[in-house]
C-alpha cells in the first residue's frame, strides 16, 4: 500500500486573514515612527514659522525691586555679617537684630515686625531701622517692650509668613505686625506663577515655546502697573495671592494667641506732587476691613516729609524711619498708651501735645513723679532747643525717683551729640541699681558718639551686666563711641577670658571693632572659638577677622571651627579677612567650594579671593563656579578669579563667557573688573569687552570702559570709547574720558 508523502508546507499561524504577532509589531513600530516623524516635522515647521515671525522687541524689563526667588520661597543668611556690607551684624536667626532669649521674661511685651528691606533698614545703620527706633521709644516709656526686627531684603508676604512659622513663633510674641511694601504684591504674583525650570529653559531656546507660553503677558513689571491697570487679570491675580498669604499669616498669629496688624508703606513716587490716587492702599484697606484686620496706612504721615523721608524708591531715610517708629508708638495697632500708668503726650512739632517745651521743662520739677516722667518723655520726642532742654534734663538725672531718672536718661538720647554736656551725669548713672536707667544711660552715651570716649571704660563692665537689656545697650554704645584700645582693651580681655561670664561674646564683639590694634586679644579670642555658646564662638571668629593679619596665630583654630555645623561659616569669613596670612586654610577652602550650601560656597570663594595668589590651585574650580546657580557665588567667583593669579587662557575664557551671558549685571561687571586685573586679560577678551561697553546696565558699561583703558588703541576701541563719551550715564562718561586721556598719553 502506497504511503502519502508528508505535507511540508508551514503550518498556519492563525485564522486566515489575521497577520502574525511579529508582523503586527513591525507594523505598529512603523506607524509609531511615522507618527513621531510627523510630529517632529510639524513641530519643526511650527518652530520655523515662529522663528520667522519672532521679531518682538526685547521684553520689557521687570523692575529690580521685584525680586526673583532664586533660592526658593524662603531664604536668610543665618549670619552675623552678611558681606553686603560686611560690618552689619545679624543674629543667630539670620535677622539684622540683637539676640533674643527664647524664654519670655515675666511681664515682657513682645512686638514682632515682619518685613523686607524697608523694615530691615537697608541703607541705614542697624540702630536706625524703624523697629529698633520703636524699641528705643517704648523703652523710654518704661513699658518692658521687646521689639523684634524679623525682616530680610527681597522678602514678600510669602516669606514673612514662613518667617513667622520658622523664626517668630518660638518667641511667643504678643503683637505681630506685617509691614507691607507695594512691591510685595507683584513679587508674589511673578514668582508663584513662574513655570517649572524645564519650561523656562525651553522658553529661552524655542520661539514656539515663547509663542505658546506667552510669559510676557503674565508678569507685572513694576509697581506703577498696580495703579495704571488695577483690574487687569495679572493684577487681580496678584492681589488674590497676596490676600491668601495675609489670611494665612493672620490665622497662624491669632491661633497662637497674639494680636495681628498690617502696616502699609508707600512708594516714594506717591509723596510727589500730582501723584496718582492711592488706589493700591485703598484696595489693601478694603481687604483688611473685610477680614477684620487692623491696618495702618503710612502714606499721609510720610507725605509730610516728602522726598526727605526716603533714600530711593521705597527705602526709608533715618528721618523717615524715626517718623514711622513714632507713628507706630502712638498707633492703636500697639496701644502703647493703654499699657502705661501715666499719660504721655505725643510729639507735635516744637512742642509736645501743643504744650510749649518751656512748660515741659518746668514740669520736670513737679511734685508728682508721674508728671515728671511724662515731661521727660515729652522732651525726648520734641524738637525743643538742646541748649535749653539738655541742661534741664541733666539736672533731672539727680531726681530722687529712679523711674524719673530712667525716663530722663532715655529722653536725653533723643538729642544725640547735643546731649554731650550730660556725659558726666550719664556716666555716674551707669552704676545705678535700676537696669532701665543703666540701659538708658548706656544708650544715650552711645548716641552722643565720640564725645563720650572718656566714658567708654565705665561702659565696659556693663557688657557682663546681669540684665540682658543692659548688656546689649552697652555693646551698641561702645561700638558707636569707638573705644580707645589703650584704655579699654585691658578691661575687655579679662571679660573674654572669663569662660562662664555673660560678657564674653559682647566683649569679643567690641574688641573686633578695634581692628589690628587689638592684636593682644588674639590668644583669648582663639580660646573663645571653643566656647559652648554659639554666639561667643562666632563673635570671637568675627573679631579675629577684624584684627586681620595680626590674627595669623588663630588660623589653625579657625580651620577647625569651619567644621562647626552651626556657625562654622563665620570661620570662613575670618580666614578671608586675615588674608594672605591664612594661606594654610587654602585646602580646606577649596574643599568648601563643593559644599551643598550656597552660603558656604560663597564665603569660601570670597576667602580664597582675599588670600590671593596663594589660592591659585583653586582657579579651575572658581572658573566652574561662574556657572553656579546662586548669583552670590558667581559674583564672588568673578571677583576671586582675578585675584588668585590663575592661568590666563582658562580664566579669561570663563570670565568672557560670564561677561557676555550672565543674567546678573553684578556678575558681568565683576567679570570686566577681573579681566582688567589679569595681565593680558583685556587683549584676550577684547571683543567681549567691546560688546559689554554697550550693556544695558550702566555699571557693566562703566567697568567695561575702565577695562578698555588698558587695551591697545585701535579704531574699534576708539569708536566704542567715543560712543561712551556720549553715554546717558555720568559714570560711564567719566570712565570714557579717563580712558581716552590714557590712550592719548601713550
Amino acid at each position: 500500500m502506497a504511503t502519502e508523502a508528508p505535507d511540508r508546507r508551514p503550518a498556519a499561524a492563525g485564522p486566515p486573514g489575521r497577520p502574525s504577532a511579529r508582523a503586527s509589531s513591525r507594523a505598529l513600530a512603523a506607524n509609531l515612527a511615522l507618527s513621531a516623524a510627523s510630529i517632529v516635522l510639524v513641530l519643526g515647521l511650527a518652530e520655523g514659522l515662529c522663528r520667522l515671525f519672532d521679531r518682538e522687541p526685547p521684553p520689557r524689563p521687570v523692575a529690580s525691586y521685584i525680586t526673583v526667588w532664586n533660592d526658593g520661597e524662603f531664604y536668610t543668611v543665618k549670619s552675623a555679617a552678611t558681606g553686603w556690607p560686611p560690618w552689619e551684624d545679624y543674629n543667630r536667626d539670620g535677622m539684622r537684630d540683637r539676640e533674643h532669649a527664647l524664654g519670655k521674661p515675666p511681664g515682657a511685651w513682645r512686638v514682632m515686625v515682619l518685613g523686607d528691606s524697608v523694615t530691615l533698614g537697608y541703607g541705614l545703620r542697624p540702630e536706625q531701622a524703624f523697629p529698633q527706633v520703636l524699641q528705643d521709644l517704648l523703652d523710654a516709656r518704661g513699658l518692658g517692650a521687646e521689639v523684634f526686627n524679623v525682616a530680610f531684603s527681597g522678602w514678600s508676604t510669602r516669606q514673612e509668613r514662613i518667617a513667622y512659622e520658622r523664626i517668630g513663633r518660638k518667641y511667643h510674641p504678643d503683637d505681630v505686625l506685617v509691614a507691607v511694601c507695594l512691591n510685595d504684591i507683584p513679587e508674589i504674583h511673578n514668582n508663584l506663577t513662574r513655570p517649572p525650570a524645564w519650561v523656562r529653559a525651553l522658553y529661552a531656546r524655542s520661539a514656539l515655546a515663547r509663542t505658546l507660553v506667552g510669559a510676557r503677558r503674565h508678569e507685572i513689571h513694576d509697581v506703577e502697573e498696580l495703579f495704571a491697570q488695577p483690574e487687569s487679570p495679572t493684577v487681580r491675580d496678584a492681589f488674590a495671592r497676596f490676600a491668601a498669604e495675609l489670611r494665612a499669616l493672620r490665622a497662624e498669629v491669632t491661633g497662637d494667641g497674639a494680636r495681628f496688624g498690617v502696616v502699609v508703606f508707600p512708594f516714594r513716587l506717591q509723596v510727589a506732587p500730582g501723584a496718582r490716587a492711592p488706589v493700591v492702599q485703598a484696595r489693601i484697606a478694603a481687604l483688611c476691613a473685610a477680614e477684620h484686620i487692623p491696618v495702618l496706612d503710612l502714606l499721609s504721615s510720610l507725605r509730610a516729609l516728602g522726598d526727605d523721608g526716603f533714600l530711593d524708591y521705597d527705602h526709608l531715610s533715618a528721618a523717615g524711619a524715626r517718623l514711622v517708629a513714632e507713628v507706630l508708638a502712638e498707633s492703636p495697632l500697639l496701644d502703647a498708651a493703654g499699657r502705661e500708668t501715666v499719660a504721655v503726650a505725643p510729639a507735635a512739632g516744637g512742642a509736645a501735645g501743643g504744650v510749649p517745651a518751656a512748660q515741659w521743662i518746668a514740669r520736670l520739677r513737679a511734685a508728682d513723679a508721674a508728671t515728671r516722667i511724662a515731661a521727660a518723655r515729652a522732651l525726648g520726642t520734641t524738637s525743643a532747643e538742646a541748649a535749653t532742654a539738655v541742661p534741664a534734663l541733666t539736672r533731672a538725672l539727680g531726681d530722687a525717683d529712679p523711674s524719673v531718672r530712667a525716663a530722663v536718661a532715655w529722653a536725653l538720647g533723643g538729642y544725640g551729640p547735643a546731649a554731650a554736656p550730660a556725659i558726666p551725669a550719664l556716666t555716674d548713672a551707669l552704676r545705678d541699681m535700676q537696669p532701665s536707667l543703666r540701659a538708658g544711660a548706656a544708650h544715650t552715651l552711645g548716641a552722643t558718639g565720640a564725645a563720650a570716649r572718656n566714658a567708654a571704660p565705665a561702659l565696659v563692665p556693663l557688657l557682663a551686666d546681669p540684665a540682658e537689656e543692659v548688656r546689649w545697650r552697652a555693646e551698641d554704645a561702645l561700638v558707636s563711641i569707638g573705644p580707645d584700645p589703650r584704655t579699654c582693651l585691658p578691661l575687655l580681655i579679662p571679660l573674654v577670658a572669663e569662660r562662664s561670664g555673660p560678657g564674653r561674646g559682647p566683649a569679643a564683639a567690641v574688641i573686633g571693632r578695634m581692628g589690628p590694634s587689638a592684636a593682644a586679644a588674639v590668644p583669648v579670642l582663639t580660646a573663645a572659638l571653643e566656647d559652648a555658646r554659639a554666639d561667643v564662638r562666632w563673635k570671637a571668629a568675627w573679631a579675629l577677622g577684624q584684627i586681620g593679619a595680626e590674627a595669623r596665630g588663630a588660623v589653625p583654630a579657625l580651620i577647625a571651627m569651619a567644621r562647626d555645623p552651626e556657625v562654622g561659616w563665620h570661620a570662613l569669613d575670618a580666614l578671608g579677612a586675615i588674608g594672605p596670612e591664612a594661606r594654610a586654610a587654602v585646602p580646606m577652602l577649596i574643599a568648601s567650594l563643593g559644599d551643598a550650601s550656597s552660603n558656604v560656597r560663597w564665603r569660601a570663594t570670597l576667602a580664597l579671593g582675599h588670600i590671593g595668589p596663594d589660592g591659585r590651585e583653586a582657579a579651575a574650580l572658581l572658573a566652574r563656579l561662574l556657572r553656579d546657580p546662586a548669583d552670590n557665588v558667581r559674583l564672588a567667583a568673578a571677583h576671586a578669579l582675578g585675584r588668585v593669579d590663575p592661568p590666563l587662557e582658562a580664566a579669561a575664557r570663563a570670565l568672557a563667557q560670564a561677561l557676555r551671558g550672565d543674567a546678573d549685571s553684578r556678575v558681568r561687571a565683576a567679570a570686566a573688573v577681573s579681566l582688567a586685573r589679569l595681565p593680558g586679560g583685556v587683549e584676550r577678551t577684547l571683543d567681549a569687552l567691546l560688546a559689554a561697553a554697550r550693556d544695558p546696565d550702566p555699571l557693566v558699561r562703566a567697568d567695561a570702559v575702565r577695562a578698555l583703558a588698558r587695551a591697545t588703541p585701535t579704531p574699534a576701541v576708539s569708536a566704542v570709547l567715543g560712543q561712551a563719551l556720549q553715554d546717558g550715564d555720568a559714570g560711564v562718561r567719566a570712565e570714557a574720558a579717563r580712558a581716552a586721556r590714557g590712550h592719548r598719553t601713550r
